[in-house]
């Protein structure tokens, strides 16, 4: 089978980002960025602090930087209300640039894998209710973040149901990680207790309804044997 440029020019840009983390990582760069002098210009000037802060979160899926501790760094910078605010641009517009590298790049060398019955059948049930299944998997913390958007790229979800399911389902997860990242300037005040406990809210209760959602499945399952 013959691939596409682009899907190989997106693969070795991937690479390459990944290089650039793991050397970041396995060597003594790291250490020596002054996160420090960082945050307190970022403080000192919101307004262009917040601007690079979302350029930043628009372009961090592309260099495969996880979303969680650039989200907890917003609130810790930026307070709980305008940390949450960048966090939701930067997010939204991050999530809309892969989906539409996945879409223009991916979805020709995605084709194949369509004749894989399960996957044809949730890349169907994903043009019909995009916007719900897109939602949904927002709102559930344990899908990952960059894989949705890659992967309703590479579906056929519509562009519209897309980007209104991800701005509405990103809300919640920005306000609950950006108030903890908020309270992280005062550890052991009740507003940090406070912020501990919604995060711990906002982790558990997806977990245990995605138990009960198995329980359920696996019951409905156990039902259509014994009646057959």
């Amino acid at each position: 089978m013959v691939r596409s440029k682009p899907l190989w020019l997106l693969l070795i840009w991937f690479t390459a980002a990944a290089a650039c983390l793991l050397v970041l990582k396995f060597t003594d760069a790291w250490p020596h960025l002054d996160k420090t002098s960082l945050t307190d210009w970022l403080r000192a000037n919101s307004l262009q602090g917040g601007v690079i802060y979302i350029i930043a979160y628009t372009l961090r899926p592309l260099l495969l930087f996880p979303a969680t501790p650039l989200t907890l760094y917003g609130g810790y910078v930026f307070g709980a209300l305008w940390g949450s605010v960048f966090d939701i641009i930067g997010a939204g517009a991050g999530a809309l640039l892969s989906f539409y590298i996945a879409r223009k790049w991916g979805r020709t060398g995605f084709q194949s894998l369509l004749k894989n019955k399960k996957v044809q059948a949730f890349d169907e049930k994903a043009g019909k209710n995009g916007f719900l299944v897109v939602l949904y998997m927002r709102l559930m913390p344990f899908f990952p973040f960059d894989g949705v958007s890659y992967g309703a790229g590479l579906s056929k979800v519509r562009f519209w149901d897309y980007t209104w399911a991800t701005l509405i389902g990103i809300i919640p997860g920005a306000i609950v990680y950006n108030v903890f990242g908020a309270s992280l300037q005062h550890i052991g005040s009740s507003g940090f207790y406070w912020a501990v406990a919604m995060y711990a809210v906002f982790a558990l209760v997806p977990l245990a309804f995605r138990k009960r959602s198995k329980d359920r499945l696996n019951k409905d399952r156990d039902g259509l044997r014994d009646s057959n």
